[in-house]
């Protein structure tokens, strides 16, 4: 059980590291992304909410492990 928990927890935590380094610094927005252009507005939208949507997730789910891997060991 313990080897699971920090199986998961280790694919949690890269998954975390990978979903941070692809959202945008502030006002860049997604610009490596199609040069910056306008025309990619609302698809850059829409991957931007979707990252910050899994960052959030993953972020709860990396809490809970790190909880559980505290409460069991």
């Amino acid at each position: 059980m313990q080897v699971l928990l920090y199986i998961i927890h280790f694919l949690v935590s890269l998954g975390m590291i990978v979903v941070i380094l692809f959202q945008s610094e502030v006002g860049e927005g997604l610009g490596f992304i199609g040069g910056g252009e306008t025309t990619f507005y609302k698809a850059k939208r829409k991957m931007e909410k979707g990252l910050k949507q899994a960052t959030v997730v993953l972020a709860v789910l990396f809490m809970v492990t790190s909880v559980l891997i505290f409460v069991l060991h």
